[in-house]
C-alpha cells in the first residue's frame, strides 16, 4: 500500500510539471507610433506649349516622288549595278580619304567647303542617292536636287579653277579632280626629291583634262587647253551628256553611268549620248584616237622607266630627279589616271604625251 501511493504522487508531480513551465509573464505596452515626414511642396505646373505646325499632307508632298510608276526603282537598279556602290572603296573612310570615299565625310566636306572630312568616318557608307541628292529635305519633287552646283573651285589646285561644267559636272568634278601635286616641278627648274610611290594627281584627274589644266608644256609644245567636251552647254552638260545617256537595261548609262555594256557575249559603247554631237561616230576610237594615245603612252612610259623614275608596274620611284623628268611623269600619269584614253580632250592629252616623249628622249 505505501509503495502505490509513493508512485501516484511521483506520476502527479510529472503532470504539473510541464503546465508551471509553460507559464508566460504578462504582455508589456507597445511603444508609441512613429510620426510620418512632412510632406515636399509640389512643384508648379508647367505651361503648355503652343501648337505645332499642322503636317504636310502625303498626297501634296510624298506622291510628288513616291509615285505608282516605276522611274524611281529603275534608277535605283541601275545604282545598284555601278562603280560608285560596288567599286567606291568606301572602307577607306579616314578624315582625308573619306571626303569622296564615304557618303558622310563628302556631305561634311560640301557643307565645310574643307578638303576633308574632320574625323574618320564610323560605319561609312558608299555614295549614295543622298550624297548626290537632297533627298527628303522638303519631302517634295525638290528633293532631286544636287548637294553641289555652281563652278568648282578645285580646292586640291585653286590655281588651275575654277571650272564650270554645268549642274551635273560640277557635281562630279567635287571628287573627279587631281589632288595637290606635292613637290610642283618647275620644267627646267631645279630637281624635284620624289619620297612616294604615289606621286602625281592621284586617281581622279577628269577635271583637269576637260578643263585642259594641270599638266606641263616641256620642249616648248603648246598645249590647246579646254575644248567642247568641256563645254557645260545645256544641262545635264558635261559628264552627264555621255556617263547619263538613255541607259541600257543596269548595264550602262542612267545611274550606272558606266560606258559600256555587254550584248549576246560582245561588250559594246554605250555612245548614244555622244551621237547627240558626232553624227557618224560608232566607237569611242573615234578616227584611231584612243589608239593613238594609248601608243603614245607606252611610248612616254618606255622613256620613264628607261630613266628611272617609273617603276614595272607603273608607279613612281623615289629619289632625286631632273624637273622635266618629274613633270613628265605627272602627265603620264595624269592621262593614264583619267581613263578615257584621250575621249575627255583629245588635243590637250596629245600634245601632252607628244611633248612629254620628245622632251624624255633627250635624256
Amino acid at each position: 500500500m505505501r509503495m502505490r501511493r509513493s508512485t501516484a504522487i511521483f506520476a502527479a508531480a510529472l503532470v504539473l510539471v510541464p503546465i508551471f513551465s509553460a507559464c508566460e509573464g504578462p504582455k508589456g505596452p507597445e511603444g508609441p507610433v512613429g510620426l510620418a515626414g512632412p510632406t515636399g511642396p509640389q512643384g508648379p505646373q508647367g505651361t503648355t506649349g503652343p501648337a505645332g505646325p499642322a503636317g504636310q499632307d502625303a498626297n501634296e508632298n510624298c506622291t510628288q516622288c513616291h509615285t505608282n510608276d516605276e522611274t524611281l526603282f529603275g534608277k535605283q537598279v541601275q545604282y545598284a549595278e555601278s562603280v560608285h556602290r560596288n567599286g567606291g572603296n568606301y572602307e577607306r573612310n579616314s578624315a582625308s580619304c573619306a571626303a569622296c570615299h564615304t557618303s558622310e565625310g563628302f556631305l561634311e566636306r560640301i557643307a565645310t567647303g574643307s578638303m576633308e572630312a574632320s574625323a574618320t568616318v564610323e560605319d561609312p557608307t558608299p555614295i549614295n542617292c543622298r550624297t548626290c541628292h537632297q533627298i527628303h529635305t522638303t519631302y517634295t519633287a525638290a528633293d532631286y536636287a544636287l548637294t553641289a552646283s555652281g563652278p568648282n573651285p578645285l580646292l586640291w589646285n585653286p590655281e588651275q579653277g575654277p571650272v564650270n561644267f554645268g549642274e551635273i559636272g560640277n557635281l562630279c568634278s567635287q571628287c573627279h579632280q587631281g589632288r595637290t601635286l606635292s613637290p610642283v616641278p618647275v620644267p627646267g627648274g631645279e630637281d624635284v626629291t620624289i619620297t612616294s610611290s604615289r606621286y602625281g594627281y592621284h586617281h581622279g584627274p577628269q577635271a583637269q583634262i576637260l578643263a585642259g589644266v594641270g599638266a606641263f608644256e616641256l620642249d616648248g609644245n603648246v598645249i590647246n587647253g579646254p575644248m567642247a567636251h568641256g563645254n557645260p552647254g545645256p544641262n545635264p552638260g558635261v559628264c552627264g551628256t555621255c556617263h547619263m545617256a538613255s541607259a541600257y537595261g543596269n548595264q550602262a548609262g542612267g545611274h550606272t553611268w558606266k560606258m559600256k555594256y555587254i550584248y549576246h557575249d560582245e561588250e559594246e559603247e554605250n555612245i548614244s549620248g555622244c551621237s547627240s554631237c558626232h553624227s557618224t561616230l560608232n566607237s569611242f576610237d573615234h578616227v584611231g584616237l584612243q589608239t593613238h594615245v594609248e601608243e603614245l603612252l607606252e611610248e612616254l612610259a618606255v622613256e620613264l622607266k628607261r630613266i628611272g623614275v617609273m617603276t614595272s608596274s607603273g608607279s613612281s620611284k623615289s629619289g632625286v630627279w631632273p624637273a622635266d623628268v618629274a613633270a613628265a611623269f605627272v602627265n603620264w600619269q595624269m592621262v593614264e589616271e583619267d581613263r578615257s584614253l584621250g575621249v575627255h580632250n583629245p588635243p590637250y592629252v596629245i600634245e601632252i604625251l607628244k611633248g612629254s616623249i620628245e622632251k624624255m628622249e633627250t635624256y
